[in-house]
């Protein structure tokens, strides 16, 4: 199952087969797709997955697992696609 961030992309799995000496062996490899709406802003190339439906992203897992409220995991999140966007505009780095 995929992950949907809004305003920021989605993260999911993809096959990728590959032969192994005679046989053929399905591997899945991450991949992440740039929200569309971040792609046209910074004219980059907009890959987005076909028709694979997407589950949100769960801020109050997120929250749970990093042992912090709902709204500082949502602010986190916030914050990092709204740090990404400026880097993007700017044409900086943003490993």
């Amino acid at each position: 199952q995929g992950v949907r961030i809004p305003a920021l992309g989605s993260f999911d799995a993809v096959p990728t087969r590959i032969r192994v000496g005679q046989e053929s062996v399905t591997l899945w490899k991450p991949a992440f797709y740039l929200a569309r709406n971040l792609a046209v802003n910074h004219n980059l190339l907009d890959h987005l997955p076909g028709n694979k439906e997407l589950e949100p992203l769960k801020c109050s897992k997120v929250a749970l697992e990093a042992l912090v409220s709902r709204q500082k995991a949502d602010g986190c999140i916030q914050g990092t696609v709204s740090l990404l966007s400026r880097c993007l505009g700017k044409g900086e780095n943003v490993a």
